[in-house]
């Protein structure tokens, strides 16, 4: 038998899709600060638990705009993420049998690697297009300001490394929009994460796995199609192989926006930003999950200029 420990998004979706298991801690609610953004494709995410839905992403570094991608129908949803976690757990059957198998599913707590605190707040009263997801890119930090629809209100949050508590920057930021902050909470989340899927008998899945996408901070599909995966592999021959083999998409491009990350950071400190790269095939492969080292060439091969400053950058360090 199974035991699960964590009933987030991860967990809760592996015992959903085992069935039964012993899952540890299954009345305590759940809640996670982040945007409640997933990809229209993500599997068992119910239509009965989406709030609202985006098909624009406006890209800014500070007040001005460097990008836009725009799709003909909705490319994300909005979810309810509390009630939808809450209602892949009822699908859990208890078992009571002793476990031969354990998964980690405990998110950051469990997970190896760089975290940051990132901030989110339900916001009311600011004005902003329908179906429209905003991402803020301050001048001289590294990291982001979200603001997603939520249902009549809005999302707004962000996470900064080097930032300790980015909570008083989230509030200003609700007030230069004009909105009043509802709710404001804060979490850790994974951000230079060490990928480990753990060993045989005793393996992790989502953020405990380190399974995060460092440039965007989204942990839900990845973490969605994780447990899907571990469901499949355990009654393999050799479940941890393959449960690698089908993690290894969403592994390298982890490692590429590590790499990416890692040179947003270094640039941020010498006074450059990584908007100097804002071609449009590279934020649509940004808003994919689909970063390529190609693509980054592609667009700096488009951009000369913007290429000279960047190396200019990294050669001040």
């Amino acid at each position: 038998m199974v035991r699960i420990l964590g009933l987030g998004p991860s967990g809760a979706a592996l015992g959903s899709a085992l069935g039964e298991a012993l899952a540890v801690d299954p009345n305590k609610r759940y809640y996670k600060a982040c945007g409640e953004a997933v990809p229209v494709e993500t599997p068992l995410v119910s239509r009965e638990f989406v709030v609202d839905a985006v098909r624009r992403y406006r890209f800014f570094l500070g007040k001005r705009e460097i990008g836009e991608v725009s799709y003909g129908k909705p490319r994300w949803y909005i979810v309810d993420k509390a009630a939808w976690v809450e209602s892949l757990r009822a699908t859990i059957r208890p078992s009571e049998d002793d476990d031969d198998v354990v998964v980690d599913a405990r998110g950051p707590y469990a997970s190896r690697g760089g975290k940051l605190i990132v901030a989110m707040a339900y916001v009311e009263g600011v004005r902003r297009d329908d179906e429209t997801a905003d991402f803020i890119f301050p001048p001289g930090l590294t990291g982001f300001f979200w603001v997603f629809p939520h249902g009549g209100l809005h999302n707004i949050g962000g996470g900064f490394l080097g930032v300790d508590n980015p909570i008083p920057l989230v509030k200003e930021f609700a007030s230069r929009l004009g909105g009043r902050i509802k709710l404001i909470k804060g979490a850790p989340l994974t951000v230079m994460p060490e990928v480990d899927l753990g060993v045989e008998g005793r393996y992790k899945v989502g953020e405990a796995a380190g399974l995060v996408y460092p440039l965007t901070g989204e942990g839900i599909r990845p973490g969605i199609i994780s447990a899907l995966a571990l469901a499949d592999s355990l009654g393999t021959r050799k479940p941890l192989d393959e449960y690698r083999r089908k993690m290894a998409p969403v592994i390298r491009q982890i490692q590429l926006q590590k790499r990416l990350l890692r040179l947003a950071s270094r640039i941020a400190s010498s006074g450059g930003g990584i908007s100097l790269l804002a071609d449009d095939a590279l934020l649509r492969d940004y808003i994919e999950e689909e970063l390529s080292a190609k693509g980054l060439f592609l667009a700096l091969a488009k951009r000369p200029i913007a290429a000279a400053k960047l190396v200019a950058a990294l050669l001040r360090r």
